[in-house]
């Protein structure tokens, strides 16, 4: 919820966490359970619903500044874009690399440092030298990427193909 800082606390709308949590892609157990305990500079409430005290419990939720939230935003970096002709194209990871304008060395880090991240070859293998993957499935992969700073994996949106791996 885009809102203007220069307005004071008073003026904007406040969140619960749980409305933040779900903008921004986090689990409503995440925000309220983990992150006020987790990060010590997580903002306090500005406002407290009735039923609820300062040690949590009651009725009602917490009321905060979304402003205050937005440094807890997940670092995400912004999705990059094919134009549909080239979604079906099979393509190696230097190859993709080179379709959204990254150094390929981005993609081979991606292998290297979590090769499950990466999908299915079109001929249906894992990784192997100089395969090719859908261009569509790579790139899938490379928007669901966790961005840099504070966080970790569980900020990464589950891939389809890990569904197959748990089976």
């Amino acid at each position: 919820m885009p809102s203007d800082p220069r307005r004071g606390p008073e003026e904007r709308p406040l969140v619960t966490l749980k409305e933040w949590a779900a903008e921004v892609g986090y689990s409503h157990a995440y925000a309220v359970h983990v992150m006020p305990r987790y990060y010590p500079d997580f903002p306090r409430p500005e406002r407290y619903r009735t039923g609820m005290s300062e040690k949590g419990g009651g009725g009602g939720s917490a009321l905060y500044d979304p402003v205050a939230l937005e440094a807890f935003r997940p670092r995400r970096p912004d999705p990059a874009e094919l134009p549909a002709a080239d979604l079906e194209r099979e393509v190696t990871l230097v190859g993709f690399a080179k379709l959204i304008g990254v150094d390929g060395r981005s993609l081979t880090q991606i292998k290297d440092d979590r090769p499950d991240t990466l999908p299915d070859t079109v001929d249906g293998r894992r990784w192997y030298p100089r395969a090719r993957y859908r261009a569509a499935d790579l790139l899938l992969m490379w928007n669901a990427r966790p961005g840099p700073g504070r966080g970790s994996d569980k900020r990464r949106a589950e891939l389809p193909w890990w569904a197959a791996d748990r089976e």
